[in-house]
Parts: structure tokens; C-alpha cells; sequence
């Protein structure tokens, strides 16, 4: 469901495509996230350093972040 966010913390926002950033998480995993599935995606760029995403519930499950 679009509507329940799940929040993660990210250490640095690694690359960033038309369609996703990847992203290096606090435990040093490096994922590929759909900027579809971020709240506000607009409000993040590449070199982003400690910052709070909202991803969907459904993308948390699918990269196995619950």
C-alpha cells in the first residue's frame, strides 16, 4: 500500500539515475531504490549525506529492509 511509509536511514545517496538513487544504507549495504517508491523524491540529489527516506512498505519488503 502507497500509503504507509516505512523510514530508513541512509548514509549517502551514492548515484542518481532519471528513475532511482542508489543509496549506501547506515549498515554499509548498498541498494537501488525507485524514485517512485520515495516519498518526495524531488527533495534529494546524489551526495546527499545522513539522511531519513519514507519508502513505500512494498519496496522495503521487496529489498528486504523489514
Amino acid at each position: 500500500m502507497a500509503d504507509e511509509w516505512v523510514y530508513i536511514n541512509v548514509q549517502v545517496i551514492r548515484q542518481e539515475t532519471e528513475k532511482a538513487f542508489q543509496v549506501v544504507l547506515e549498515n554499509g549495504q548498498i541498494i537501488w531504490l525507485p524514485k517512485s517508491q520515495i516519498s518526495d523524491s524531488e527533495d534529494y540529489e546524489a551526495g546527499d549525506r545522513d539522511v531519513e527516506l519514507a519508502i513505500t512498505q512494498w519496496i522495503a519488503t521487496e529489498k528486504e529492509l523489514l
